[in-house]
């Protein structure tokens, strides 16, 4: 599988930062980029005011799916009810990790609902803070939600019940010499040297740069070799390790001679 970066950008809402969005998104159209675009469905979580809603929101999103931007299904409102952290324990927190699935199903119907009735596809799972459980899963697939853009995989892999998972591993680019690496970035506290920095990124790291498409293109040509299938039994291990990993990251105990993740010095990475 080719190597690469895929961009995501999480909390879309009608409140976002939209005098920093414009910006970005005329960037990722001067660059021929596409991204995911994780929506909120139904925004509740008021720390994502940063302004006056937006005009004709989900005309733009509609818009960005019509470009050929990958939109993923951010939650349902962007508030957290229970702490556990789900399959990955990134966080002590989740929208959905730990409800029972009935309450689950109807969150997830509701929001994929809200989708539909603007036209737009639900194209991937993208949870808040990272955490959902494997009733999440099961009910996405079961709504023909089959991308699962989270884990610590070096490549995605079809999972043996036909659900894709993209990894999700870094806040901000590195040079990495193998896998398919997600760059999820939150843009809302942005200010212009943040831009300044992300056009930098664009220019240095445009030919890496691929997109959910492509991806999936090349699972299915070379569905089941030995690279989705090695990176298929990662998905165990990952589970296993996720919360040990993840915490000695962020408390900066462990870090890797390629510079993969933080040093004990860096910044700690965007949580969701």
């Amino acid at each position: 599988m080719r190597n690469g970066f895929i961009l995501r950008f999480d909390d879309l809402c009608p409140t976002v930062n939209w005098k920093i969005w414009d910006a970005i998104e005329e960037l990722l159209v001067e660059f021929d980029i596409k991204p995911i675009i994780s929506v909120i469905p139904d925004n509740r979580d008021k720390s994502l005011i940063y302004g006056s809603p937006g005009e004709n929101f989900w005309n733009r999103v509609l818009s960005w799916q019509k470009r050929g931007w990958t939109i993923g299904l951010h939650g349902y409102q962007h508030c957290y009810l229970t702490k556990n952290p789900g399959m990955y324990g990134r966080t002590g927190r989740s929208e959905f990790a730990g409800l029972p699935s009935e309450v689950q199903e109807i969150k997830l119907r509701n929001a994929i609902r809200i989708f539909l009735s603007y036209g737009l596809k639900p194209e991937v799972w993208v949870a808040p803070a990272h955490s959902f459980d494997a009733s999440t899963v099961e009910i996405l697939a079961r709504l023909g939600v089959r991308i699962i853009n989270d884990g610590y995989a070096l490549f995605p892999y079809e999972d043996r019940h036909g659900v894709v998972w993209i990894p999700q591993q870094m806040g901000r680019f590195r040079k990495l010499p193998i896998g398919v690496w997600t760059v999820c970035l939150h843009f809302n506290g942005w200010n212009e040297e943040d831009l300044r920095r992300f056009r930098e990124d664009l220019l240095r790291f445009r030919q890496t740069i691929i997109s959910v498409d492509d991806v999936l293109q090349q699972i299915s040509e070379h569905r089941r070799n030995w690279v989705q299938a090695s990176a298929a039994r990662l998905l165990d291990a990952s589970l296993r390790i996720g919360r040990p990993l993840r915490q000695g990251l962020l408390q900066g105990h462990w870090h890797f001679r390629s510079k993969s993740f933080r040093s004990p010095q860096g910044n700690s990475e965007n949580l969701g």
